[in-house]
C-alpha cells in the first residue's frame, strides 16, 4: 500500500514512515500544494518491494521525452535522460529509512535522487503525479554526493543536474565520462566541462524544451474557427467500425449539418481524401470531430472531439501497457498519445464493467466517459433479425447451407508466428464453413489453407451476423458475438509470451477462461464434435445499447451550441 504524506518538517519522516509501515504500509509519496496525483494511475500502480518511478505531467499537459517507461527496470542514468527532471518517485519505505539514517535530507529531491542512486528501481508506465513547479536539491545533498564513488557516466550526469539546480560540480573532468549519445544541450555542458554561465545557456535549454512543446501536440482549441459541419475519422481512415455505422445512422436520419467522412475507401459527395488540401481545415473547423483512433498528428481540432475507440479490450492498453518498442523507439511517443488524449471531450465504451480501465490505461480527467455501447454492435442488435440481407451475405460468400459456418479472426500482433494460427484441418472443414478474416493491420502472409478467405467488402459486423461460431485470440470481436449468443471459443498458444510482450487485463481474459484453448488438437476434437462451452453471462457484454440516441443527443447538443 501507498502512503500519502503532506510533510511539514523533514526530521519527523523517520516516526511518519515507522508508524506507517506498523499500519500495513510499503511505499509513500510526498504531496503539497504543488504535487498532485491523478486518483485512477495511482492505484493502478503495480507494487514491487523497491523504488518505483512513475510517470507525470507538468501544469497537466505532457512534456516529457524520456524513453525508459519501455524499461522494466532503470538506473540514474537512464532517469536523468529527459528533458525535464521531477521528483517522480514512489518511495520505498524500508529503503527511504535507511538513506535517512545515513544522509541529511532537506529537500524532496533530496530523497529522490538518493533514491535514483540505489541499485534496485523500477518503471511503472502510469502517469500519477501533476507538478505545479519546478523541485530542486539542496546543498546539503551534494556534500554527500560529493564522496559517492559513482561510475564515470553517472558522475558525468551527477554533474549535469548539480549544474542544473545551480549547485557546485561534485566530480571532476578526468573522474567523468560523458555518455555516447548526448542532447546538444548536454555537449554543450560537456565541451565547456559545465563552466558555461547560466544567462547563456539557460535561453539555449528553454529553445529546445519550447520545440520539444511544440511537437508534443499541446494546443488550446479556438472556437473562433468553427464552421457549420460534422467530421468523422475513421480508424487509419478506413470506412469500417463504428465511425462507419454511426455514420450510416446519422446520414439515414439527420440532413440538416453537412457531414463528412474522411477516408480513400468510399467516393461521394459526403467522402473526402486525406490527401484533399482541404482535409485538414474541414477537421479543424468542424463542430464536431469523431474519431475512433487516434488524432492524426498533424491535425489540431477545435471542435469537440468524440472518440468512439474500437472495442471492449482484452489486451492492455498504453499506460497500463509496458509497449517496449513504442516507447524505446519512437521519438515523443508518449506526449503524443496522453495529450491528444487531453483534447477529446466525450469518450464511448460497451459496457460499464470497463470504464475502469479505460480510466487507467488513459488519461480521462477532462473526458467524459459515455457507457452507452458502441454503434457497431448496436448495428448488430439491429441487423440480426434481417434475414434477406443474412441471405444476401450468405449468398456472397458463397457458404453451403448444410454446414455451419465458423469465423476465425485473430488478431494482429506486432511480431507474426505461424504457430499462432490453428492449422485448419479436413475434420473441421468437412463439418463447418470456416471463414478466415485477418486482421486489417496484418501484414502476414500466413493464412490458413482451404478457409474461405473474406473478400475486403464485407465488413466484420456481417461476418459476425452470418456466423455460427466466432474464433479469435485477443480481439474485441468476442464480445460482439457474444452480444448475439454466438457460441465463442480463444485460441492462445502463445499465450505467456504475449503477455509478456503486451499484457492482458486478467479479470477480461478470466472472463473467458471456459472456452479459452491453447492446444490446437483440443480445440479441433471440440470443434468438429461441437462440445464447446458456452458462456451465458459475461460482464463485458452489454444488450441495452442505445448508442445512437445518446450520440446523436450529444452532437446536436454540441452543434446547438457552437
Amino acid at each position: 500500500m501507498i502512503k500519502q504524506i503532506e510533510l511539514e518538517k523533514w526530521d519527523i519522516l523517520p516516526q511518519q514512515l515507522n508508524k506507517a509501515m506498523q499500519e500495513g504500509y510499503t511505499h509513500f509519496i510526498i504531496l503539497d500544494k504543488h504535487i498532485k496525483t491523478y486518483k485512477n494511475m495511482l492505484k493502478a500502480v503495480d507494487i514491487k518491494q523497491c523504488t518505483i518511478v512513475v510517470d507525470y505531467t507538468v501544469d497537466q499537459h505532457y512534456v516529457n521525452d524520456c524513453r525508459y517507461f519501455g524499461k522494466s527496470q532503470i538506473n540514474f542514468d537512464d532517469w536523468i535522460e529527459n528533458i525535464n527532471h521531477y521528483p517522480n518517485i514512489i518511495f520505498h519505505i524500508e529503503t527511504s529509512l535507511k538513506l535517512l539514517e545515513q544522509y541529511k535530507v532537506e529537500k524532496l529531491f533530496d530523497l529522490a535522487l538518493l533514491s535514483l542512486l540505489q541499485e534496485e528501481i523500477v518503471t511503472d508506465s502510469h502517469v500519477v503525479f501533476d507538478f505545479a513547479r519546478s523541485f530542486t536539491t539542496s546543498n546539503t545533498v551534494w556534500n554527500s554526493v560529493h564522496h559517492f564513488e559513482p561510475l564515470n557516466t553517472t558522475a558525468f550526469n551527477l554533474n549535469k543536474l548539480a549544474y542544473l539546480h545551480s549547485h557546485s560540480i561534485p566530480f571532476k573532468a578526468h573522474e567523468t565520462l560523458a555518455p555516447d549519445d548526448m542532447r546538444f544541450t548536454d555537449k554543450l555542458l560537456n565541451s565547456l566541462n559545465f563552466k558555461i554561465p547560466h544567462w547563456i545557456f539557460s535561453p539555449i535549454q528553454r529553445h529546445f524544451v519550447k520545440k520539444h512543446r511544440a511537437q508534443s501536440y499541446i494546443y488550446s482549441k479556438d472556437s473562433s474557427k468553427l464552421k457549420n459541419h460534422i467530421v468523422f475519422l475513421g480508424f487509419d481512415y478506413g470506412f469500417r467500425g463504428n465511425s462507419r455505422y454511426l455514420f450510416n445512422h446519422f446520414a439515414k436520419h439527420f440532413n440538416k449539418l453537412p457531414i463528412y467522412f474522411v477516408t480513400d475507401d468510399v467516393n461521394g459527395p459526403n467522402f473526402i481524401k486525406p490527401n484533399d488540401p482541404k482535409t485538414k481545415d474541414i477537421i479543424e473547423t468542424a463542430q464536431v470531430v469523431i474519431l475512433e483512433s487516434y488524432i492524426p498528428d498533424d491535425i489540431k481540432p477545435n471542435g469537440t472531439i468524440i472518440q468512439l475507440w474500437h472495442g471492449t479490450p482484452i489486451k492492455k492498453l498504453f499506460l497500463d501497457s509496458t509497449e517496449p518498442y513504442q516507447n524505446l523507439n519512437i521519438y515523443n511517443y508518449r506526449a503524443r498519445k496522453y495529450n491528444k488524449w487531453l483534447q477529446q471531450d466525450y469518450f464511448v465504451c460497451d459496457c460499464e464493467e470497463i470504464i475502469d480501465y479505460f480510466k487507467t490505461a488513459f488519461p480521462q480527467q477532462q473526458t467524459n466517459l459515455l457507457n452507452c455501447g458502441y454503434p457497431r454492435v448496436r448495428y448488430l442488435l439491429d441487423k440480426q433479425s434481417d434475414h434477406p440481407y443474412l441471405s444476401f451475405i450468405k449468398k456472397e460468400l458463397k457458404l453451403d447451407s448444410a454446414k455451419p459456418t465458423l469465423l476465425y479472426a485473430p488478431t494482429w500482433k506486432a511480431e507474426n508466428d505461424q504457430s499462432d494460427l490453428l492449422p485448419i484441418s479436413d475434420g473441421l472443414l468437412n463439418k463447418y464453413n470456416v471463414v478466415f478474416k485477418g486482421h486489417i493491420e496484418d501484414s502476414s502472409t500466413d493464412i490458413p489453407e482451404n478457409a474461405i478467405i473474406a473478400p475486403n467488402n464485407i465488413e466484420i459486423q456481417d461476418l459476425l451476423l452470418v456466423s455460427d461460431i466466432v474464433l479469435t485470440d485477443y480481439s474485441s470481436i468476442i464480445f460482439d458475438a457474444l452480444t448475439l449468443d454466438k457460441v465463442v471459443c480463444q485460441y492462445t498458444p502463445n499465450h505467456a509470451k504475449y503477455v509478456a510482450e503486451r499484457g492482458v487485463y486478467d479479470d477480461v481474459m478470466h472472463s473467458l477462461a471456459t472456452v479459452r484453448y491453447s492446444d490446437a488438437k483440443a480445440l479441433l476434437n471440440d470443434l468438429i464434435s461441437h462440445q464447446m462451452t458456452e458462456i451465458q453471462m459475461n460482464a463485458f457484454v452489454n444488450k441495452d445499447n442505445h448508442a445512437f440516441e445518446t450520440l446523436s443527443h450529444i452532437i446536436q447538443k454540441a452543434t446547438k451550441k457552437s
